[in-house]
């Protein structure tokens, strides 16, 4: 059986004083930096999440952007390709008029020079006619 005497009383006193004296230096500081430590966690995983806010925040910013970019591209592309169209028909329709004033001009030139030789030839035929006709007379 247990005897309450007073080494039980002492005991009990020294016990809850160390008790007293473990709490005050070594379980309170344990406690302070766990209550700290987990504070710290908490402050790094809030600014963990803001930070992952502001990161998808910024990649749909930069796909936006991109979008953007790529359908002005596209646009520009568009624009300059009917330009491209428009200088192409306007060179043609140009090279078509200067070929067809070129081809005009050449005939004309051609006609001429035909006129021209008919002409000599005319004026031949008749001198080689009364040439003929003065060797036929001279002979008979």
């Amino acid at each position: 059986m247990i005897e309450l005497n007073l080494t039980f009383f002492v005991q009990l006193v020294n016990f809850l004083v160390l008790l007293a004296i473990l709490n005050y230096f070594v379980y309170r500081p344990i406690r302070d930096i766990s209550r700290r430590r987990n504070e710290k966690m908490s402050a790094d995983l809030t600014e963990i999440e803001e930070f992952t806010g502001q990161s998808e925040k910024k990649i749909e910013d930069y796909q936006a952007a991109l979008d953007k970019a790529r359908k002005e591209g596209d646009q520009v592309r568009t624009e300059l390709k009917a330009e491209a169209v428009q200088e192409e028909k306007k060179i043609l329709s140009e090279a078509g008029e200067e070929g067809s004033k070129e081809l005009n001009a050449a005939r004309q030139e051609i006609a001429s020079e035909r006129d021209r030789a008919r002409g000599e030839l005319e004026k031949q035929v008749k001198d080689y006619a009364s040439k003929v006709a003065d060797k036929v007379l001279i002979n008979a």
